[in-house]
């Protein structure tokens, strides 16, 4: 008999990942990384913001990126961004992928080395674009 169930996320995400992996590896006889990251930027012990992702293989992947509106314009973006370069530069990562929309943060990521290759328009909604975005990494490691 087969069932479809609602089953918890956490659960259900790695297990998916396991299958994942076992079929990667199948097909190019390499360990996959993951991992995940999470940094927070503090302003004399006020939250101001953060950052988080994953490593997969050699992709680093960041899920979220935001600041309070009074730390914008600060170069606090810049320096989560860094961490996170540095980051993914010791983890042996070749790229770091991102997403946003046309009303977010589009001309701050170009600023910081990510290029455009693809974008989908009235995503989510009417009248906006969602970005897709990469930077390719110079790493001695992996060149």
């Amino acid at each position: 008999m087969i069932e479809i169930k609602n089953i918890d996320l956490i659960d259900n995400n790695t297990r998916i990942s396991n299958l994942l992996d076992a079929q990667r590896s199948e097909h190019f006889f390499i360990e996959v990384q993951n991992q995940s990251f999470s940094y927070a930027l503090y302003e004399d012990g006020l939250y101001q913001g953060g950052i988080t992702g994953n490593i997969h293989a050699k992709e680093l992947h960041i899920s979220l990126l935001a600041l309070h509106t009074t730390s914008r314009g600060k170069g606090y973006g810049q320096k989560l961004i860094q961490v996170v370069e540095d980051f993914a530069l010791h983890s042996d990562c070749h790229t770091l992928t991102v997403t946003t929309q046309s009303f977010q943060a589009k001309p701050f990521y170009e600023k910081q080395g990510f290029q455009v290759f693809g974008q989908l328009e009235d995503v989510p909604f009417a009248g906006t674009t969602r970005y897709y975005l990469v930077k390719r990494l110079k790493n001695q490691k992996n060149k």
